[in-house]
């Protein structure tokens, strides 16, 4: 069973293209075609996944998604880019801006010029707040919560993508993802700062190359996702993906169920980092998280078990993917050790996985089971 939040799907903030538009019962023969036609396009690019040949997104491309005032209009192929092209690292530093909501889609030139400007402030002004109270001590709690968040993530940050050139290069980045992570727990205490988060900011970073569009991009995403950043909340979306794998391999969930593992605890590292300590390549984790945070869901999982429903995204299928595509080894397993060391040592080789992903989303958007 699959409950649908809305009658399909058009990227975020992009209009369902049939409002306002009388139905037709009987389409045209001119309909069959477009429809057969992108058919023919989707498969098309799916399997460019597999091959490794995606096309590269050109800089004409990108700038025919905007008008003369800046705007982005083409929202729907932005989404489209995002999923099925390999992006130039000049172009996705702006790509992630508005993928991640740093600039709004409808905004102009003039409209981010001051956003950039404000949210440079804003920052700034954060960073000052907090080494101010800690210098100072004028409130003690306060500095001793700043003095704890400094002290969890300053056990992190070294070991943070330290084969990176951007790390070893330039040692003053370290001391940037520090200082921004301390900034973001000091001012979301409800969230705080969580082991992983410095994987994610330093994707950001790294990619985007500017530490305030970074800080406040990786800020929207973190507080989309804050759930999965406490336990509460990883339980439910790793009970979800039992619950798909039970639906999409029996015979694989029942062995995991043997080996005491169908908690899928094993996978919670895929779910909270995106798979990127499991790609061989920084640029392929890159590729990977973009994808998976290119599609909006729209989807719910009924959980009957547990009386409720889990939203369902791309990322869950990419976990149901790779069992599978391990799905003779794991059957061989005999016990909980051999899937923890397995996983472990996990390296995607290639983008299959996110490939077969997509099939069964897609698919289960369709159809549901």
């Amino acid at each position: 069973a699959v409950v649908s939040t809305q009658s399909g799907h058009y990227g975020r903030d992009t209009p369902n293209p049939n409002n306002g538009v009388p139905h037709q019962s009987s389409p045209s023969f001119m309909d069959k075609v477009d429809r057969s036609i992108e058919f023919i396009r989707r498969e098309f690019d799916t399997l460019k996944y597999t091959l490794g040949t995606r096309p590269v997104l050109t800089h004409e491309e990108w700038f025919n998604l905007f008008n003369a005032d800046g705007q982005m209009l083409e929202l729907e192929q932005f989404y489209h880019y995002l999923m099925n092209y390999e992006w130039p690292p000049e172009l996705l530093q702006d790509g992630w801006k508005y993928l991640f909501e740093y600039y709004d889609t409808h905004s102009n030139h003039a409209e981010r010029t001051l956003l950039d400007k404000n949210k440079s402030t804003e920052l700034q002004n954060i960073l000052e707040n907090w080494a101010s109270i800690l210098e100072d001590k004028t409130d003690e709690d306060e500095a001793a919560r700043i003095e704890k968040l400094i002290y969890q993530i300053n056990k992190d940050v070294p070991r943070t993508d330290r084969d990176h050139q951007f790390y070893k290069t330039n040692q003053d980045n370290s001391d940037v993802l520090r200082d921004l992570l301390t900034t973001f727990a000091f001012s979301n205490p409800d969230v705080g700062y969580v082991q992983g988060m410095n994987e994610v900011l330093s994707l950001f970073l790294i990619t985007i190359e500017d530490k305030v569009a970074a800080y406040w991009a990786f800020s929207n995403y973190i507080l989309k996702n804050k759930l999965f950043f406490n336990s509460t909340g990883l339980m439910a979306k790793l009970n979800a993906i039992a619950e798909l794998l039970s639906q999409q391999d029996k015979e694989l969930y029942a062995k995991l169920h043997s080996l005491d593992c169908s908690n899928m605890l094993f996978c919670q590292r895929w779910v909270l980092l995106g798979f990127k300590r499991e790609c061989r390549t920084f640029d392929m984790a890159v590729k990977i998280f973009t994808i998976l945070n290119s599609v909006q869901p729209t989807h719910y999982l009924p959980l009957q078990d547990l009386g409720r429903c889990e939203l369902l995204s791309l990322d869950m299928f990419l976990v149901i993917a790779v069992l599978m595509s391990y799905r003779k080894e794991i059957l061989s397993y005999t016990d909980q050790t051999d899937v923890y060391q397995w996983t472990g040592a996990l390296k995607l080789a290639d983008m299959s996985a996110i490939c077969h992903a997509k099939q069964m989303y897609l698919q289960y958007e369709k159809e549901g089971f």
